[in-house]
C-alpha cells in the first residue's frame, strides 16, 4: 500500500505538467498502458519483491486518472459547477471502496490472489476503451513551456503562495490521511482485534462509504447555494466531531466494531461534504496551469497518505488505538486549514 500511494503521489507532478503541454487525451491514453503493464507484472509476479514492484508501476500509471479528471473539470466548468461535477465523480468513486473489497475477497476465495489483478487489467483496459471512444480533448490551450524547469518552479511556487490553493489542499489531503489512517488499520483491528471472519469484513467498508456518498449527494445540492468556505467548514466540524469521538471512546476502552464505524461515518459524511467545492475552489484561479495544480493537489494527499499509512503501521498495537488517535489528528488539521480558507468575500 505504501509503495503504490508513494508512486501514486511523485508520478502526479509529471503527468499534470505533461498534460499542460501535450493535452489531456494522450497523456490519460500513457498513464492507462503504464498501468496496464503495472497490473500485468503484478498478475504474473512470482515473488513478493516483483510484487511490489508491479505495484509500484501501477501507482505511477493509476495516478493519471485523478489529475487528469479533476483538470478536465477545471478546463470545462466554472467554480460552481465545477464541484457540482466533483460531488458527482465523489458519488461514483465512492462505489470502488464498497464494492472492492467484497468483490476482491470472492475473487480470492474462487480462484486466488491473482484473480484480483486479472480484474484490474480487464478494467484498465475498459476505462482506456472509453476514454478513447467518449473523451474529447478539453483544454483550451497548450502551454509548450509547461515543462520547462524553471517554468515549472515558478508555477509550484506561485501555487504555494496561494492561500486559497493552500488552506483547500491542505483541507483534502488531511482529509485523505485519516481516511487512509482507517483503511490501512481496519483488516488488522476488526479481523486479528475484534475476530471478525474476512467474509464479514468485506461488508464494513460499505458503512463508511455511506457517510462519503450521502456527504457527496448533499454538497451537490447545496454547491451554488452556500459559498466553498461554509461548506469546507461544515465538512470539518463533522470530521472534528467524528474524529475526536472515535479517539475518546478508544482511549476509554470501549472500543468494538460499532464504536470504530459510528465515528467513521460522521468523519467521512464531512469527507463528502467539504471536498467538492474545495477541490473545485483550489483549482479555480489556476485555469493556465489546470493540469500543474491538479498534480500537486494529488501529490500532497498521496504523500499525506503514504505517511500516515507508514506512521499508523510503525505504532500499531492489536488495538485500533493508533488508527483512532491518526484519524483524531487529521480532523484537527481538516478543522485549521478550513478555519484558514479566506471566506467569499476576501476570496473576490
Amino acid at each position: 500500500m505504501t509503495v503504490f500511494l508513494a508512486s501514486f503521489a511523485v508520478a502526479q507532478l509529471f503527468w499534470g505538467a505533461l498534460s499542460d503541454r501535450f493535452g489531456r487525451r494522450p497523456i490519460l491514453f500513457a498513464g492507462v498502458i503504464v498501468y496496464l503493464a503495472g497490473t500485468i507484472v503484478c498478475m504474473t509476479a512470482g515473488s513478493i519483491g516483483i510484487l511490489i514492484a508491479g505495484r509500484f508501476i501501477q501507482g505511477i500509471g493509476a495516478c493519471v486518472g485523478v489529475t487528469i479528471s479533476r483538470a478536465v473539470v477545471r478546463d470545462r466548468y466554472d467554480r460552481v459547477q465545477g464541484a457540482r461535477t466533483l460531488a458527482f465523480i465523489g458519488m461514483a468513486m465512492a462505489a470502488g471502496p464498497a464494492i472492492a473489497p467484497v468483490l476482491g475477497g470472492q475473487l480470492q476465495v474462487l480462484f486466488g490472489w491473482r484473480a484480483a489483478f486479472a480484474a484490474l487489467l480487464l478494467i484498465g483496459a475498459g476505462i482506456g476503451l472509453a476514454t478513447f471512444l467518449r473523451l474529447d480533448e478539453s483544454i483550451p490551450r497548450r502551454d509548450p513551456a509547461a515543462t520547462d524547469p524553471v517554468r515549472l518552479i515558478t508555477n509550484y511556487t506561485a501555487l504555494l503562495r496561494n492561500r486559497i490553493y493552500i488552506a483547500y489542499s491542505g483541507l483534502a489531503s488531511s482529509f485523505f490521511g485519516g481516511l487512509m489512517a482507517f483503511a490501512t488499520a481496519l483488516p488488522f483491528v476488526m479481523i486479528d482485534g475484534f475476530g471478525m471472519s474476512p467474509a464479514l469484513f468485506g461488508f464494513m467498508p460499505l458503512f463508511t462509504v455511506l457517510g462519503y456518498f450521502s456527504g457527496s449527494t448533499l454538497a451537490g445540492k447545496r454547491t451554488g447555494r452556500d459559498p466553498a468556505h461554509k461548506l469546507a467548514r461544515a465538512g470539518a466540524g463533522c470530521a472534528l466531531i467524528g474524529g475526536t469521538a472515535y479517539a475518546a471512546v478508544t482511549l476509554l476502552g470501549l472500543e468494538s466494531p460499532a464504536t470504530v464505524i459510528a465515528p467513521m461515518m460522521i468523519f467521512m459524511f464531512g469527507y463528502g461534504l467539504a471536498l467538492p467545492s474545495a477541490l473545485a475552489a483550489a483549482m479555480q484561479p489556476f485555469a493556465q496551469m489546470a493540469g500543474t495544480a491538479a498534480a500537486l493537489q494529488g501529490f500532497a494527499q498521496m504523500a499525506m497518505g503514504a505517511g500516515v499509512t507508514l506512521l499508523v503501521a510503525a505504532f500499531a498495537d492489536g488495538t485500533a488505538r493508533s488508527m483512532a488517535l491518526a484519524v483524531a489528528a487529521a480532523s484537527i488539521l481538516v478543522a485549521l486549514f478550513a478555519w484558514y480558507a479566506p471566506t467569499e468575500s476576501k476570496q473576490a
